[in-house]
């Protein structure tokens, strides 16, 4: 990080899909900067799990030079946040029968993974297995519309497809993800 406070500059067009995990020793330092500044324990671990999605999604858009101060510069302000919210309302206790149907921090941040995978194996696919798994699943195209438009087999545009899913999901495994299960 810069003296000017700089916490990023425009990223490659390669990095634009590279996350940087904290590493344990940054991870419980935040943890314990949250928890000293809180009165629940659970309230930390909901800044923390922000703060990391912040972070990913910051590094989505720019290269961070800084790791730690960008983490703490971010908790930081949730926990100015959370504050000023405690301040406004009061503590209501809910229900734990009342269930969110809103997907957990973890399952989102899993997913944004998975995604930023798939997109880094879409890239390393050869061309023509890309082109054609894309007009199959993201434009909805036909085998037989795709086999005709680049003067090909049926069989030879459906092998591509499966090629392609195991390409997707080789590249997942690798990381621990499975299609199937979505983490």
């Amino acid at each position: 990080m810069s003296s000017r406070g700089s916490l990023g500059e425009e990223p490659s067009p390669a990095h634009a899909l590279t996350l940087e995990y904290p590493d344990a020793a940054l991870a419980g330092a935040l943890r314990r900067f949250v928890q000293s500044r809180l009165d629940h324990h659970a309230d930390g671990d909901d800044v923390v799990q922000e703060t990391y999605l912040r972070l990913f999604a910051y590094q989505a858009t720019a290269r961070v030079n800084d790791m730690k101060a960008l983490c703490f510069a971010i908790a930081r302000n949730l926990l100015l946040d959370h504050h000023r919210a405690a301040r406004r309302s009061a503590h209501v206790e809910l229900d734990d029968a009342i269930v969110c149907q809103q997907p957990t921090a973890d399952r989102v941040l899993a997913f944004r993974r998975a995604v930023v995978i798939m997109a880094d194996a879409l890239e390393r696919m050869p061309p023509l297995r890309r082109e054609i798994f894309l007009r199959k699943r993201l434009d909805g195209l036909r085998t037989d519309t795709i086999a005709k438009s680049l003067d090909m087999s049926m069989a030879a545009v459906e092998k591509h497809v499966v090629r392609a899913f195991q390409d997707l999901r080789g590249a997942l495994a690798k990381r621990g993800f499975t299609m199937e299960a979505g983490a």
